[in-house]
């Protein structure tokens, strides 16, 4: 009952995610930078310290109770996961959103899991259910790299047919992507190595959502420094801050914080999820919801036309790496069932 539930928690999770960068396709002629900044406010600052004020009672008693080396490492590798995030949004700016994300969520998808499975449970790696996730992980990267090619056939088919490519070369916005999938995975690794912030917080009589809202406040926190950081420096040379006043772009307003929305909420209902799960929790969960987040925004890609006009091999290829995803889901819900 359990994992079922958390399964579909971390579906839902991924479909939220996967959603997220819809609306920065509708925001012209904002630019990048207003709209991920506003985004990155609400989704990594104000929504995570406001779950965690109203879940943790005691939250100033919490952190304090908190050990400062624990703190720091959540914080380091949510400060890692900031640079790639940063770079996530370049990235699928670049290659489209049904690349763009396929890329960098496969890389993070199997570095954060491989690496909590071999430093949290090392006995598992050689037994039937790591080997199972280590294999999952794989079929995962094979319908990456399909997916990958896939948009590597639509460029060149719609170059052929006179259409305009996505923004920049293929081969940079791929090194970026490949370099966001580096850096995300920190996410995952922020989660899975949270005890000691998690544990003290339930020690002030915190529930386990309210310790979880702890650590995401704080990982989030870090990675808000790298999107401000880059976003202020956009702002400034390109003198776009203007562009927040500009009339009748209210909506844009609200499109920053739909995305917010979705993106916090569906990694709130990952951390359920990986709770559900048990010992290895983030193991399994972390590349079921890259997964998921794959499917649905490579879903997206479709109904968002970015696949207009495209060659039919390129189409064929893309639901090949598409149903080699539900192949990896499938093989992730049945480890979760050993």
């Amino acid at each position: 009952m359990g994992a079922g539930v958390g399964f579909f928690l971390i579906c839902l999770g991924g479909f939220m995610q996967g959603t997220f960068y819809v609306p920065m396709k509708y925001v012209s002629p904002w630019k990048w930078e207003n709209i991920w900044l506003l985004y990155a406010f609400l989704a990594l600052v104000a929504l995570p310290v406001a779950l965690a004020v109203i879940t943790v009672p005691a939250l100033a008693d919490a952190m304090m109770f908190c050990s400062k080396r624990a703190l720091m490492e959540v914080f380091v590798f949510g400060t890692g996961w900031g640079i790639g995030c940063v770079l996530s949004g370049l990235g699928v700016d670049r290659l489209g959103l049904a690349i763009g994300v396929s890329v960098l969520i496969g890389i993070t998808a199997a570095l954060g899991s491989l690496i909590p499975l071999v430093v949290n449970t090392p006995a598992l790696v050689l037994e039937p259910k790591g080997l199972l996730v280590i294999a999952s992980v794989a079929t995962l990267l094979v319908g990456v790299i399909l997916v990958a090619v896939a948009g590597k056939m639509r460029d060149r088919s719609r170059r052929e047919t006179g259409q305009s490519g996505q923004k920049g070369s293929f081969a940079m916005g791929l090194a970026i992507c490949i370099l966001s999938g580096i850096f995300s995975s920190m996410l995952n690794l922020a989660f899975s190595f949270s005890n000691g912030v998690r544990d003290a917080v339930l020690m002030t009589g915190a529930s386990q959502g309210g310790a979880q809202s702890v650590v995401w406040m704080v990982a989030l926190g870090g990675g808000f420094i790298a999107n401000f950081a880059y976003t202020f420096y956009l702002l400034h040379t390109k003198h776009t801050w203007s562009n927040f006043v500009m009339p009748k772009t209210w909506r844009f307003w609200i499109f920053g914080a739909g995305m917010a929305a979705l993106w916090y909420f569906g990694m709130v209902f990952y951390g359920r999820g990986a709770g559900f799960m048990g010992q290895m929790g983030t193991v399994i969960g972390w590349p079921l919801f890259m997964a998921s987040m794959i499917f649905f925004s490579s879903i997206w890609g479709f109904i968002t036309g970015e696949w207009r006009n495209s060659s039919g091999a390129a189409k064929a290829m893309m639901v090949a790496g598409l149903a080699v995803l539900l192949v990896a889901s499938g093989m992730l819900g049945a480890t979760n069932s050993m």
